[in-house]
């Protein structure tokens, strides 16, 4: 009986996703995270949104990344999602479904910051952003605000933000999903998930990336 709701929630994150380039992990969680195990959702966000990364980067209109500030936020994204996957181990459900929701809060009003000041893109701070994101990702799932915003106050040009956001997003998640299943942190019930909802994610995807 939940699959249906929940795979409407995809659905339109990956709608919301096609159309702006990011937003998956922040809107599924959001809308499913009460209904569903964080062992279960964290990982099968992650998969999902991996999946549409590679779909944005396919897209040679807005696949162009810039990759020295990819590779330099990547070498503190990996530390952050190995240290991400250690930490849901020692968290109990509750605790859990709480830090996300604390989580979604701070990355919703993040993400309502459209014109960061240039001060924020500083190395040192993307730096720590790149370390943090990692972290929360692996985590929580929810966090990519937070690198969006350093890459517009200037850590990048424009027209490669949304390419150097998916290989930021992709490898990072691939990271977290690794860490967390070599820790166990991951529900059995994850390939048959993940299976189940990446048509319609999928679906969501392209109609938003049609419109957009």
């Amino acid at each position: 009986m939940e699959f249906l709701p929940n795979s409407m929630v995809s659905f339109g994150a990956a709608f919301y996703r096609g159309i702006t380039g990011f937003g998956y992990a922040l809107i599924m969680a959001i809308g499913v995270f009460g209904v569903v195990s964080p062992n279960l959702l964290v990982p099968l966000i992650l998969v999902n949104d991996l999946v549409l990364t590679v779909l944005i980067l396919l897209d040679r209109k807005h696949g162009a990344v810039d990759w020295p500030v990819a590779l330099f936020l990547l070498f503190f994204g990996f530390f952050g999602a190995v240290s991400g996957g250690f930490l849901a181990g020692f968290l109990d459900e509750g605790t859990t479904r709480l830090m996300i929701a604390v989580d979604v809060f701070g990355a919703a009003l993040v993400a309502m910051i459209h014109e960061p000041p240039r001060w924020l893109s500083g190395k040192v701070i993307g730096a720590i952003t790149s370390l943090v994101v990692g972290l929360l990702l692996a985590t929580f799932a929810v966090g990519g605000p937070l690198i969006a915003v350093w890459l517009l106050a200037g850590g990048t040009r424009r027209e490669t933000t949304r390419g150097t956001l998916a290989i930021f997003f992709g490898a990072v998640d691939l990271f977290s999903i690794l860490s967390r299943l070599s820790l166990g942190q991951i529900d059995v019930q994850l390939p048959l998930q993940a299976l189940a909802y990446l048509p319609v994610t999928i679906a969501g995807y392209y109609l938003g990336h049609f419109i957009g």
